[in-house]
């Protein structure tokens, strides 16, 4: 019994399941069946913060609210880590999916209590049906885990079922990891941008986007960007320390924090804390860097080039550039935006902007990198415009430091 029973939740693990599962689908009066594929939104969370010990003691108690929720009207078995199957017969009921569905959603409604601490965790669910989705485990399996990626991707707390459309971008996704490996066999990894990501206890995971605008107008944005570019020399210096030869890494810097302090000072200090040259540091600005023309700018600009740092002028092409300022500030490089790589190489105004931006770029010597490469074709047309460096999900989605220093020591070992 123990070989089929998961020893920290007591249900069926994943021999167990996909045994009960190959068993099913051999027997046609028995192969209509649907595969609800449950992971924990948060989970890992709760487990960086809390502990193990937390991690587990939530395991099982997301067990029993997922039994209590399918009763006797479906299997349950733990899959691995934070992920459970349920298993349902279809013949007599083909919404009972989607119901059972609705219901363990609304098993995780309140809360889970650490000790003092409460923390919500909810659950994306993705449903396949067999035979019409998969007559085979595997095959079944490896849908209803697309589907419930896809509902994880749209919105969190939810469940969808498999589609065709979905099966397409499965294999869209396959391409990407191909010529990933592809790219990384020939490619070199140059630098790295630092990406800045909240996780709140209460409000889960929140994107740039939705918080770095209102620090812009607060102000926090000054201590948050500061906080930005120590924690990133500081990973330099790390890596440096383990022997992965000189990283570059590149950081942003908002508007608000160029003008709320001396940022070469502050530039200065940093590099010497971690006795780091400048040339290991590259700091991204906005266009509006350009327009605003404040008048310490070009002072500015020339203390930081002066410590070595690299200049580029990030997402180029968006606001509304005066080639004047782009001319008289002493930057190494722009940023050609994602934005206008969308539509290359097929549509022609794309096109015409990549090739615009290429040109003031090599008229006014400076470098170039492209943002936001996801098609080998967008690769192949970038090489041949001569823009020889860029960055985006064809090469590697974001990493953590660990995962990084991994991809630097083994080019082809990290998968987007």
């Amino acid at each position: 019994m123990q070989a089929r029973t998961d020893p920290l939740t007591g249900l069926l693990n994943r021999d167990a399941v996909l045994a009960e599962l190959g068993t099913r689908l051999a027997d046609a009066a028995t192969a209509r069946l649907a595969v609800l594929y449950i992971d924990l939104d948060r989970f890992k969370v709760v487990n960086d913060v809390m502990g193990h010990a937390a991690g587990d003691e939530l395991l099982v108690s997301a067990a029993r609210r997922i039994m209590a929720a399918v009763g006797t009207e479906g299997l349950v078995a733990r899959f691995g880590g934070d992920e459970f199957l349920v298993v349902c017969n279809i013949d007599d009921d083909p919404a009972l999916p989607p119901h059972l569905a609705g219901r363990i959603l609304d098993a995780f409604g309140d809360g889970f209590r650490f000790g003092t601490e409460e923390f919500t965790i909810t659950a994306s669910i993705g449903i396949a049906r067999a035979p019409d989705d998969g007559d085979r485990p595997q095959v079944l399996i490896q849908n209803a885990d697309a589907a419930m990626y896809d509902s994880k991707r749209r919105i969190r707390n939810g469940w969808q079922a498999f589609t065709p459309a979905l099966a397409q971008s499965q294999q869209a996704r396959l391409l990407v990891e191909t010529n990933l490996r592809r790219a990384a066999d020939n490619g070199q990894v140059i630098g790295a941008e630092a990406l800045i990501r909240w996780r709140n206890l209460q409000l889960g995971e929140i994107r740039p986007d939705h918080f770095i605008g209102h620090a812009e107008v607060t102000g926090d944005i000054i201590r948050i960007g500061n906080w930005v570019l120590r924690e990133a020399c500081r990973q330099v210096r790390e890596w440096r320390d383990a022997g992965l030869g000189v990283v570059r890494i590149a950081v942003n810097v908002s508007y608000r924090q160029f003008l709320g302090e001396d940022l070469a000072d502050t530039v200065r200090a940093v590099l010497r804390e971690f006795d780091l040259p400048g040339s290991a540091l590259e700091l991204e600005f906005t266009e509006r860097i350009l327009i605003e023309d404040a008048p310490d700018t070009a002072d500015t600009f020339s203390r930081l080039r002066a410590l070595g740092v690299l200049l580029t002028i990030d997402d180029f092409g968006e606001g509304y550039s005066a080639l004047n300022y782009l001319r008289r500030l002493p930057i190494h490089g722009l940023k050609l935006s994602q934005l206008f790589l969308q539509g290359v190489p097929g549509n022609r105004s794309d096109v015409a902007v990549c090739e615009a931006v290429a040109g003031i770029a090599r008229s006014l010597g400076l470098g170039l990198v492209a943002e936001g490469i996801e098609t080998d074709a967008q690769r192949r047309f970038l090489v041949g415009l001569g823009v020889p460096v860029g960055q985006g999900f064809l090469f590697s989605r974001g990493l953590l430091p660990q995962e990084f220093a991994r991809r630097l020591r083994d080019p082809a070992a990290t998968a987007p």
